[in-house]
């Protein structure tokens, strides 16, 4: 079983896979070139405002309204 929650939900060192980006056009396109679409393994780092988190070997630091923006499916 699996649950879809928005990353900022994700605890320190949980991962997911991204399963939809939503929002302003230039905000998906610009998360989209940072890593951030969907199918893509991500990690949370560190949680908070910004948040951390891990997409294959580079870390990116997210706003709020960022991380939001972003469903990620994790197993159970």
């Amino acid at each position: 079983m699996t649950d879809v929650l928005p990353l900022n939900l994700l605890s320190a060192g949980q991962s997911g896979q991204i399963c939809d980006v939503s929002g302003e056009t230039g905000l998906v396109r610009r998360l989209g070139e940072m890593g951030l679409r969907p199918g893509v393994e991500v990690r949370m780092v560190q949680p908070g405002r910004p948040c951390i988190v891990a997409v294959d070997h580079q870390r990116y630091s997210l706003r709020a309204e960022d991380e939001a923006m972003v469903l990620v499916e994790v197993g159970c």
